[in-house]
This record gives C-alpha cells, structure tokens and sequence, in this order.
C-alpha cells in the first residue's frame, strides 16, 4: 500500500463521521454571512518573464515521510514571518492524521491576514468543498491521483461554484492531460510522487512543455535553492509553493518575492 493509499483510506473513514455535521446544509445556511472568496488566481499570475515567482507560503507542521518538522507550531508567527517575505498566498495543512494540521489553522489565518489562503488536504467528497468555503478557504486542492476524471470536474466546478479557485495536482503527462480536460485553470507540478514521497523537481520543468498557454503554471515540493527558483521562472512558472525551506534556508527567505 503506498503513502496516498494510507492516507485516503484513512480520510474516507474521517469524511463518515464527520457525516452528521452535514456542511452542505451548514454552508446554504450561513452562505450570505460568509465573506466573499479573494482572488487566488490573481494573486498567482505573473504579469511579465522579469517579474519574481508569486509565492504560496506553506504552514506545515509534519509530514508522513519526515515526521514532526515544527514542534512549536505557531500559525499566526508563521503566517506573519511569510507575509513580510513577500508572500502572495498561504498555504494551510488541515489534515490532522498525517499532517498534524487542524481546520482551526486555517480559520485562523483567514481571520488575520489578507492574503488568499488554500486548504490543502486530500478532497474526495463533496462535503470537504463546503466545508472549506465554511472555514473561510479562497481555494482548495485537488488532487488527480486521488479522484476519477468525473469527479476532479465535479468538485472543480463545485468549488468554483461557491467562489474558491481550485488548484488541480498533478505529477505526470497523463495526470497533467485529465487536468487540462477537466477545465482546470491552476495546475500545480506536485514535484514529490505521493505514491513513494521521493521528490525531483525536474518532474515541473519537464512537464511545463505541456502546459497550455493560459493556465497558471505553479511548482510544488522540494524547492530547495535560489538556483531551484530560477530554473523555476526560466521555465516559465507563475508561482512556487514552499513550507520548510523558507524557514530553514536563509537563501531561498532571500529571494525577491516583494519585488512584485
């Protein structure tokens, strides 16, 4: 059984109790005092070749392959040390099994800072889409490798819909293919196969060849050095999404991302 294995079999059985809440019904409730979705694409785009890769600033506090990376896991000091960086968007864990991360982060976030922030988890039913619009989320992810076709266009469409962006997940040719087929505007190269978690971040620059003209193009995982970056933006990325690093690298911290 591989790592996605795990953690959507496990994620099926949290979705089935969590059942009763029914966020469907919570969300057509409440839907008219919830505030409105800001723009995630927008906040992604590059305007120019000459322009700094946007960032999308990841609170991450572990992971399956390397355990516990921030034990004293402050979201609000992290959030605030991404924005004076230069972040464009935020990022933020809401699996608790694998990834030690709570939906109440993500409210948090949300409530105090004015980025777009993206809820980033492991989507398979529906009710997760209302949940996020609930917790506040301006976009969700969306992952190939864990839907059929029918249903990454159905939870897309969804979760346009309710006004969120959805980025859509990808890690090979065919996935990237079922991306663009299903009307996806945000693609993101997932540089870390799910299947065995090894990360190689030619895995974005090769696929970029196939991206279509007018989608953001955004690179995900294992983006360790400035020279990462600008092979990144060389190769005509929109934006990168980073956790770790920039907190732990003094040079990628470094990197223009203010000099939008």
């Amino acid at each position: 059984m591989t790592y996605l294995d795990k953690i959507l079999e496990h994620k099926r059985k949290e979705i089935e109790a969590l059942k009763p809440q029914n966020f469907k019904k919570q969300f057509e409730s409440q839907a008219e005092n919830l505030p409105a979705p800001r723009d995630f694409a927008a906040a992604l785009r590059r305007k120019a070749p000459s322009e700094p890769l946007r960032l999308i600033a990841e609170l991450k506090k572990a992971s399956p392959s390397r355990g516990v990376m921030v034990h004293d896991f402050k979201p609000l000091e992290i959030a605030e040390r991404y924005r004076t960086l230069g972040a464009s968007a935020y990022s933020v864990l809401t699996d608790e099994e694998f990834f030690q991360g709570h939906a109440n982060y993500l409210k948090a976030v949300r409530e105090n800072f004015d980025l777009p922030v993206l809820r980033k988890d492991f989507i398979i039913d529906e009710s997760q889409i209302y949940e996020a619009r609930l917790l506040g989320a301006d976009a969700l992810l969306l992952i190939v490798a864990a839907l059929s076709p029918e249903a990454l266009l159905q939870f897309r469409e969804l979760a346009e819909s309710l006004g969120m962006s959805a980025l859509v997940e990808v890690h090979s040719k065919p996935e990237l293919d079922i991306a663009v087929a299903c009307g996806a505007t945000i693609i993101g190269v997932n540089n870390r196969d799910l299947r065995t978690f090894k990360v190689n971040i030619q895995t974005s620059v090769e696929l970029f060849a196939s991206y279509p003209n007018d989608v953001i193009a955004v690179s995900e995982s294992g983006i360790k050095t400035p020279e990462d970056l600008q092979q990144l933006a060389d190769a005509g990325f929109d934006a990168v999404l980073i956790g770790e690093g920039l907190i732990t690298s003094e040079r990628l911290a470094a990197y223009g991302w203010n000099e939008k």
